[in-house]
């Protein structure tokens, strides 16, 4: 089963300080991007998204960004911003919370961000009120699993078309498993909300920096 919007249930059950959808009535969704980047994707994701003129938010792992820091400059000079994803991509239902916030710390010696998001969407309460106090922690309404093999670009795109609203937060991925389906769902949406009247900004804009 593919819970394309996140379970209201679920939501509730989560760390109070998770953020999972942006408040809003302006006609405005946030496209973001976990895993990268990965030279290739992460510069065709770049190239659509400059085509439409869209702003996006790209949630990091420290490993790839320290790899490829062209790659991180390029993001951050086309006007959009950056979201600490750990540094090794680690679960946080799996690590300690010394482990974790060591990790986090890790990503964040490589690039600065007040914005995170636990990788698997995996983060203990604990992990979650501490790590609070210094980014804003930042989930999805919308997940395209553009990553998953049984799942075609026109089917995930169908229903993002169905269910996006002002403030939906939808995650992609600019990773190898992504590949060429997440441009094609990429391109997709921002064709179709386009034509609706949406913008599409990064979470920089509605997440100020955290003293």
């Amino acid at each position: 089963m593919f819970f394309y919007s996140t379970p209201h249930i679920l939501q509730k059950i989560s760390p109070t300080v998770l953020q999972w959808k942006v408040e809003t009535q302006v006609k405005e969704i946030f496209l973001t991007f976990d895993d990268g980047p990965v030279a290739g994707v992460t510069h065709e994701v770049l190239n659509v998204l400059d085509q439409y003129q869209a702003k996006a938010t790209f949630f990091c792992n420290g490993k790839q960004a320290l790899e490829n820091p062209q790659i991180i400059e390029k993001i951050k000079q086309s006007g959009h911003c950056l979201g600490n994803h750990t540094y090794g991509h680690i679960d946080g239902w799996r690590s300690s919370v010394k482990d974790y916030l060591e990790d986090v710390k890790r990503c964040e010696d490589v690039f600065c961000s007040s914005l995170f998001r636990p990788p698997f969407g995996r983060i203990t309460c604990r992990q979650a009120r501490l790590l609070s106090r210094q980014y804003h922690i930042v989930m999805w309404s919308l997940m395209t699993y553009d990553f998953h093999p049984e799942i075609k670009p026109e089917q995930s795109l169908k229903i993002m078309k169905r269910k996006a609203s002002p403030g939906s937060i939808i995650l992609m991925h600019d990773s190898g498993k992504a590949g060429d389906k997440v441009i094609g769902i990429l391109t997709g949406i921002l064709e179709y909300f386009s034509l609706a009247g949406f913008t599409f900004s990064s979470l920089e804009k509605v997440f100020p920096k955290k003293a």
